[in-house]
């Protein structure tokens, strides 16, 4: 009996002839729709669908009644791929082609045909479904010839625009969008929200703003919180300044749509533990966590805050651009280098938004190739080099329209159609290693090729697993530098950040009494997690008598508080906005603080070429940031012993030790070594030697210093450095 009361109730609603689409025709046709989806029973569904069938002769109405039926049924899995409804409806927009609602129709019967061949795994071809949704953007047009007023029409348009990533369907979906002004104040928001993202995804920025404004200020809840992360969204991509605040603040928005917008951003940089965070997490306390994650990138890469967070909805919206998936399947073969699974962007995008714009980026064309680019990033701890190739071989996967990461220019597709000597002298412009490839005979090119793929293989890890913002200049800066944690101020530790620039690159302003030189300098040491431990941006100015001069150096010093432990430190050095450099990354450890005996850093330095500190009154230590010491000369070791006993002898032994190999392995036997016991006049022990040069060739050396216990207790520290011919000092 419940299949027939189902059916009852559907055949309820009057089928009485809808000469016209007019509101009232569209409010009974909706309640018949309401109806339909209250009903699960297919066998009365079918009962439905024959007579309403039998009787379409007489009413293009009731043709229309019949095709919704039976999508109702291609919904619960009866004729999945919806032939019965499309059949059907394409027979009635021939009969009335300015029925609304039947092109409508007929596009949800596409997208459920579009559904079914992409569940199919015997459908061959990575564009699997792509046909049908095509015919249903296109039908949603007609409706809105139709009407242009028709609002599911519009919001269907838009969704199945975006879905397939093709951007030459934005610009069409949008201008429909624009001509849609519906009375109803949630459907209204809805197609506000609609439209700002087709606006923005054409670069219409300001229209898109505007859009997202008015649904923000729509009055409409559930739209409203949405409206709120798309605007900002918007206005970080196009560079606003002072959009951080209201961001954050629609973070702590627990609705379920503005949540998942939110992982969804996050999700192409993030890592898993860094999203199991963000799901953790609620209210407050998410948008303390977004916060958190978008200060650390800006604190890691030197940059003020809010740069990164900007930067990153640039690169969102670029990439999507330009780099958007218009294939739906994606096969994978045994020569892939990386599969990233996204089903959104190809390999260039996932690259592009972990780390934007490459310095150098190449698309060659040779005879044979596929289309296929390389890209080369320039980083302070080595540059990343990436090859990306579409189209497929016999080995792989892939298609025209997919761009995938490859290791090697000898991997890209058609490599083995192609001429060697085109192939590499197409990438020499980006590496010198190419010519190398070429050039360096049958042995030098078989390690240059080997070298290659090295470089394409680590870049590709380094590249997927990370993301960055390294600061570029125009004209890059000789620089030397080194971090030494020595001293402490106030009970805080200290760590130096001592520099010396050479007159290369550099720009002094001349002034009546000199030459002045404006050095800003950033530092920031890390945890493990990335997390900022200590910062340090300021600003130096040095007034010398003249310029520099060839061979001289501008030697700095920063003092930074920073707490006991081991740190991964970088720095920037910078002046005016178009010369700097960023330091390759090193790492720094800061004595813990007493009780309990603890050695500091080794202080080398130079009377010629050190800053100076005053590590109590009196007391000046010389810090080098060079590690270059000319043969013959002396060097100033300086180092601190705290957590000691006061009139408690203490014995020291400082010994060099030379390095020999490709990996610097340390001899044995000492070169030089002294020992001696001294006792502790304070709880601090302040130890100065003078390290003599002459019994050391040219080569690469290690100091270490041991402060010994009477009961056994030892600590130690080395620090390595180079002593050169005192020739080459003179060049």
């Amino acid at each position: 009996m419940r299949w027939r009361l189902s059916t009852f109730l559907v055949l309820l609603f009057p089928l009485a002839p809808l000469r016209a689409q007019s509101p009232q025709d569209r409010l009974t046709l909706d309640r018949f729709r309401d109806s339909l989806a209250a009903v699960r029973d297919t066998t009365a569904l079918r009962t439905l669908t024959r007579s309403l069938t039998r009787l379409r002769s007489a009413d293009p109405a009731i043709s229309l009644r019949a095709a919704l039926a039976a999508l109702r049924l291609a919904a619960l899995g009866v004729d999945a791929d919806a032939g019965r409804a499309r059949d059907e409806l394409r027979r009635l927009t021939k009969r009335q082609p300015g029925w609304p609602l039947a092109w409508h129709a007929l596009a949800e019967a596409e997208v459920r045909r579009a559904g079914w061949e992409r569940a199919n795994p015997l459908a061959l071809g990575n564009r699997v479904g792509t046909g049908a949704l095509e015919r249903a953007i296109d039908y949603e047009r007609r409706a809105l010839l139709a009407d242009p007023g028709f609002a599911p029409a519009a919001l269907s348009l838009t969704e199945l625009a975006v879905s397939l990533h093709d951007t030459a369907l934005y610009a069409p979906a949008r201008d429909a969008l624009r001509r849609v002004s519906p009375s109803d104040g949630a459907l209204a928001a809805d197609l506000l929200l609609a439209r700002g993202r087709l606006e923005r995804a054409t670069g219409e920025t300001d229209s898109a703003i505007a859009a997202f404004a008015r649904a923000a200020a729509s009055g409409e809840r559930a739209s409203e919180a949405l409206a709120r992360l798309e605007l900002a969204r918007t206005r970080l991509a196009a560079g606003a300044s002072g959009e951080d605040s209201a961001y954050f603040a629609a973070a702590a928005t627990d609705d379920s749509a503005v949540v998942a917008g939110y992982r969804a951003d996050l999700s192409p940089i993030a890592t898993d533990s860094q999203l199991a965070g963000f799901d953790a997490a609620a209210g407050e306390s998410r948008a303390a966590f977004v916060r958190r994650f978008w200060t650390d990138r800006d604190q890691a890469e030197l940059r003020r805050d809010g740069e990164r967070l900007r930067e990153h909805y640039r690169r969102l919206l670029y990439a999507r651009r330009h780099f958007a998936l218009t294939v739906w399947r994606r096969f994978y073969g045994g020569n892939d280098a990386y599969r990233s699974g996204s089903e959104e962007l190809d390999d260039r995008g996932v690259i592009y938004v972990r780390h934007g714009e490459p310095r150098a980026r190449l698309q060659p064309f040779v005879f044979g190739l596929m289309p296929n680019e390389t890209w080369r990033y320039d980083r302070a701890d080595g540059d990343l080099l990436f090859h990306f190739s579409a189209g497929y071989d016999d080995a792989g996967g892939g298609d025209l329209y997919d761009y995938r990461l490859v290791e090697s220019v000898l991997d890209l597709h058609g490599a083995g159609d192609a001429t060697v000597d085109e192939l590499l002298l197409s990438r020499e412009s980006v590496s010198p290693l190419y010519g190398r490839m070429l050039h360096w005979g049958p042995n030098g090119a078989a390690r240059a090729r080997g070298h290659e793929r090295g470089i394409g293989r680590a870049s590709i890890h380094y590249g997927t697993s990370t993301d960055t913002y390294e600061r570029q200049f125009a004209r890059r800066l000789t620089a030397f530098a080194d971090l030494v944690a020595i001293g402490s101020r106030g009970g805080q530790p200290l760590a130096h950040f001592v520099f010396g620039l050479a007159p290369a690159e550099t720009t002094p302003t001349l002034e009546a009494d000199g030459a002045r030189y404006a050095v800003r300098v950033s530092l920031v040491a890390l945890d493990r997690a990335e997390h900022a431990v200590a910062r340090s941006d300021t600003t130096l100015q040095f007034l010398l008598a003249r310029p520099l001069a060839p061979g001289e150096y501008l030697i700095g010093r920063v003092e930074v508080p920073m707490p006991p432990g081991s740190w991964v430190w970088r720095a920037a050095l910078e002046q005016g906005p178009d010369a700097g450099v960023v330091l390759p990354r090193d790492t720094v450890r800061v004595a813990p603080a007493p009780p309990g005996l603890s050695l500091s850093d080794l202080a080398l330095g130079v009377r010629a070429a050190s800053a100076r500190w005053e590590a109590s009154p009196g007391d000046t230590v010389l810090l080098t940031p060079f590690d270059l010491f000319v043969e013959g000369r002396e060097i100033e070791l300086y180092y601190e012993a705290a957590g000691v006993r006061p009139g408690t002898a203490y014995r020291h032994q400082i010994a060099v030790f030379r390095m020999r190999g490709a990996e610097d392995r340390v001899d044995q036997r000492p070169v030089v070594s002294l020992a001696f016991e001294e006792p502790a006049s304070g709880e601090v022990i302040r130890a100065h030697r003078t390290l003599q040069l002459r019994k050391l060739k040219p080569g690469a050396y290690v100091v270490e210093v041991k402060v010994l216990e009477s009961d056994g207790r030892t600590e130690s520290r080395r620090r390595a450095f180079r002593v050169i011919k005192q020739e080459r000092s003179r060049r």
